[in-house]
Order: structure tokens, then C-alpha cells, then sequence
């Protein structure tokens, strides 16, 4: 994506670093993955809970953010 695509076109002058081009290169992909990732921490919490390493509340509280 070149610098004039990008949201924060305008904001800055300078081109995008190439560390930050590589490191943002998935954001695209990690979007469209959202919804497994956070079934997956839901149940990621839900295995912690039932293991003891996280109270009821605090799996709880994970699971609201997502929800």
C-alpha cells in the first residue's frame, strides 16, 4: 500500500518506516481472522478458570470484553 492509501495520509511527511510497513503488514489478515482469535481466547480463559489459574470473575471479566 503506498503512503497516499494509507488513513493517515496527509498527517506526515516523511515516508513510512519499512519497521512499521513490515510490522502493519498483517493487519489486514488479523482483521478478517477477529472472530477465531477471540474464540480462542475465550476458551483460552475458560481452560485457565478450570485449571485454577484464573477465579471465575476474572475469566468472567476476559470473556466480557470480547462479548
Amino acid at each position: 500500500m503506498s503512503d497516499a492509501e494509507k488513513p493517515w495520509q496527509g498527517r506526515f511527511t516523511e515516508p513510512t518506516d519499512r519497521f512499521v510497513e513490515a510490522f502493519t503488514a498483517s493487519v489486514d489478515f488479523d482483521q478478517r481472522m477477529a472472530q477465531q482469535d477471540i474464540r480462542g481466547s475465550v476458551a483460552h480463559a475458560t481452560m485457565l478458570a478450570e485449571v485454577g489459574v484464573l477465579t471465575d470473575d476474572e475469566r468472567d471479566a476476559i470473556i466480557e470484553t470480547f462479548t
